[in-house]
């Protein structure tokens, strides 16, 4: 073993993932990395999914726990863990081969995560979009603190996409309005380090029947939550910079323009036309928070989109916003086009 080569621990939460969790594990034990561990934690399958986790148990540790979500089934693998940094894998997804040692040389004592783009895949494993989310190499968090300041996040792929030094998880608090593993520690990694940015598709993000469903269910319930989840993240962050006593401050605001759509889409699937304020005033948010031309008449199509038709329109427009993988299909079905064409 080099000296100085950091631990990392490859956590994966499944649950009746059994035609996914096989791939999943051999890409992280595909890894050419000196210092890995993997730990495996099953939350109550009823599938095969803990059969076949079993048939790895000589090279990854397998745990099985009643059904308690997926929060608390990654908090079960993180508490058995022992690396420097911790990559938490869904079992649906995928780590390119290579992607570790891609990321190695900024596992520094310094750096708080390293995000790195994904590519989205359909169930059978087939690229059918362009990676995301569109990442500039950085080791810079000032620009992400400002972010956040100014919208309430920043730009960061989804869970699989994201290694984290140990102690952002370490003494988070009161979770239990939350439903993810990394809400509130994507927000904090960049005031107690810098977070490295990295141009590169190192992982796959997999678009399948399970996962599609909870894009494409229309309630206000479900909307209401992320809305819910988003105020309470930036709560929770503001209280962890408090406590430790970290450098920086957030404001707190109720008009980001993520709140606007949420509470635009509510209001859609509640069956109901959004007032004229409400598409105004989002309009107005997403101008003031990313002052893009480009994207704020993006936003006012959409939103006079939503308000002129009629409600199976309005439902429609509404459910294309919410599922990427509707925007990646219709992007391929382009591309092909287009070389079909040429």
């Amino acid at each position: 073993m080099p000296p100085n080569i950091p631990l990392i621990s490859i956590i994966i939460t499944c649950f009746n993932y059994e035609l996914y969790i096989r791939e999943c594990i051999k890409s992280a034990m595909q890894q050419d990395y000196p210092n890995l561990e993997i730990i495996v934690v099953d939350d109550g399958s009823s599938d095969r999914s803990w059969d076949i986790i079993q048939e790895y148990r000589d090279h990854v540790t397998c745990v099985r726990q009643k059904n308690r979500g997926a929060l608390r089934s990654s908090l079960t693998g993180f508490s058995l863990s022992n690396g420097d940094f911790v990559h938490f894998l869904d079992a649906d997804d995928l780590l390119e081969f290579g992607a570790l040692q891609q990321v190695a040389p900024y596992l520094q004592p310094d750096v708080s995560k390293v995000q790195f783009m994904l590519s989205p895949i359909d169930k059978e494993g087939k690229v059918i979009g362009d990676p995301f989310p569109k990442l500039a190499h950085s080791k810079e968090s000032g620009p992400l603190i400002h972010s956040i300041n100014q919208r309430g996040y920043y730009n960061t792929p989804p869970t699989s996409g994201n290694i984290y030094r140990r102690d952002i998880y370490e003494n988070l608090g009161d979770l239990s309005y939350e439903r993810a593993i990394d809400g509130v520690p994507y927000l904090l990694a960049p005031f107690v380090g810098k977070v490295v940015s990295l141009d590169l598709p190192l992982g796959k993000y997999r678009i399948h029947n399970a996962n599609l469903s909870s894009f494409s269910t229309l309630t206000s319930e479900r909307l209401n939550g992320y809305m819910d989840r988003f105020l309470a993240r930036l709560r929770h962050l503001s209280q962890l910079i408090d406590e430790r006593g970290l450098k920086g401050k957030i404001r707190l605001r109720q008009d980001y323009a993520y709140v606007r759509e949420m509470m635009i889409l509510s209001t859609v699937a509640s069956g109901k036309r959004p007032s004229f304020p409400l598409l105004t005033s989002y309009v107005s948010a997403v101008r003031r928070e990313h002052g893009s031309i480009l994207r704020t008449c993006i936003s006012l199509v959409f939103a006079l989109g939503l308000f002129v038709l009629p409600d199976v329109g309005r439902r429609q427009l509404a459910s294309f916003r919410l599922d990427p993988s509707r925007l990646w299909r219709l992007r391929s079905r382009l591309k092909n086009a287009v070389s079909v064409g040429t």
